[in-house]
Protein backbone atom coordinates (compact mmCIF):
# COMPACT_ATOMS: atom_id res chain seq x y z
CA UNK A 1 0.00 0.00 0.00
CA UNK A 2 1.58 3.56 -1.01
CA UNK A 3 0.19 6.75 0.42
CA UNK A 4 1.25 10.15 -1.73
CA UNK A 5 1.11 13.30 -0.16
CA UNK A 6 1.75 16.88 -1.40
CA UNK A 7 4.51 17.26 1.50
CA UNK A 8 3.83 21.29 0.63
CA UNK A 9 7.41 21.97 -0.47
CA UNK A 10 9.08 22.00 -3.41
CA UNK A 11 13.26 21.71 -2.68
CA UNK A 12 15.99 19.66 -2.94
CA UNK A 13 17.07 18.20 0.14
CA UNK A 14 20.50 17.72 1.93
CA UNK A 15 21.74 14.47 2.76
CA UNK A 16 21.12 15.86 6.48
CA UNK A 17 17.92 16.67 5.63
CA UNK A 18 16.92 13.64 4.11
CA UNK A 19 18.46 11.66 7.27
CA UNK A 20 16.20 14.25 9.56
CA UNK A 21 13.08 13.35 7.59
CA UNK A 22 13.84 9.72 7.48
CA UNK A 23 14.13 9.51 11.34
CA UNK A 24 11.22 11.97 11.65
CA UNK A 25 8.93 9.00 9.18
CA UNK A 26 10.22 5.70 10.73
CA UNK A 27 9.55 7.15 14.49
CA UNK A 28 6.52 8.36 13.97
CA UNK A 29 5.23 5.44 11.63
CA UNK A 30 6.84 2.71 12.68
CA UNK A 31 5.01 0.76 9.93
CA UNK A 32 6.85 2.23 7.33
CA UNK A 33 8.57 0.15 4.96
CA UNK A 34 9.81 3.14 2.71
CA UNK A 35 9.46 6.65 1.03
CA UNK A 36 10.39 8.63 -1.74
CA UNK A 37 10.27 12.49 -2.04
CA UNK A 38 9.55 15.02 -5.73
CA UNK A 39 11.65 18.10 -4.97
CA UNK A 40 9.81 18.66 -8.51
CA UNK A 41 6.37 18.22 -7.42
CA UNK A 42 6.39 18.36 -3.68
CA UNK A 43 5.06 14.90 -3.34
CA UNK A 44 6.24 12.46 -0.81
CA UNK A 45 4.72 8.90 -1.17
CA UNK A 46 4.99 6.65 1.97
CA UNK A 47 5.27 2.75 1.35
CA UNK A 48 3.82 0.14 3.93
CA UNK A 49 4.29 -2.66 1.68
CA UNK A 50 2.16 -5.35 0.91
CA UNK A 51 1.18 -6.22 4.66
CA UNK A 52 -1.54 -3.80 4.72
CA UNK A 53 -2.77 -4.87 0.97
CA UNK A 54 -3.01 -8.63 2.47
CA UNK A 55 -4.61 -7.92 5.37
CA UNK A 56 -7.13 -6.20 3.53
CA UNK A 57 -7.66 -9.09 1.08
CA UNK A 58 -7.59 -11.26 4.38
CA UNK A 59 -10.75 -9.47 5.36
CA UNK A 60 -12.30 -9.09 2.17
CA UNK A 61 -12.31 -13.10 2.07
CA UNK A 62 -13.56 -13.38 5.51
CA UNK A 63 -16.69 -11.42 4.35
CA UNK A 64 -16.73 -13.32 1.58
CA UNK A 65 -17.26 -16.62 3.77
CA UNK A 66 -19.39 -14.74 6.38
CA UNK A 67 -22.34 -13.95 3.95
CA UNK A 68 -21.55 -17.24 2.27
CA UNK A 69 -21.62 -15.22 -1.06
CA UNK A 70 -19.05 -17.16 -3.83
CA UNK A 71 -16.99 -14.74 -5.70
CA UNK A 72 -15.75 -10.92 -5.58
CA UNK A 73 -16.48 -8.06 -8.05
CA UNK A 74 -16.06 -5.09 -6.72
CA UNK A 75 -14.53 -3.17 -3.45
CA UNK A 76 -14.25 0.59 -3.12
CA UNK A 77 -12.38 2.56 -1.26
CA UNK A 78 -12.96 6.29 -1.28
CA UNK A 79 -12.40 6.82 -5.12
CA UNK A 80 -10.11 3.48 -5.83
CA UNK A 81 -12.57 0.40 -7.15
CA UNK A 82 -11.05 -2.63 -7.46
CA UNK A 83 -12.51 -5.35 -10.12
CA UNK A 84 -12.16 -8.90 -10.14
CA UNK A 85 -12.71 -10.66 -13.60
CA UNK A 86 -15.99 -10.31 -14.90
Amino acid sequence: MKLTLDSGTKKDLTATQIATLDSKLRTRIPQLVGWSYSPLTGELTLDFGDVDDNAMLTKIDNWITQTGSVRKLRFEFLDLIKKWGE
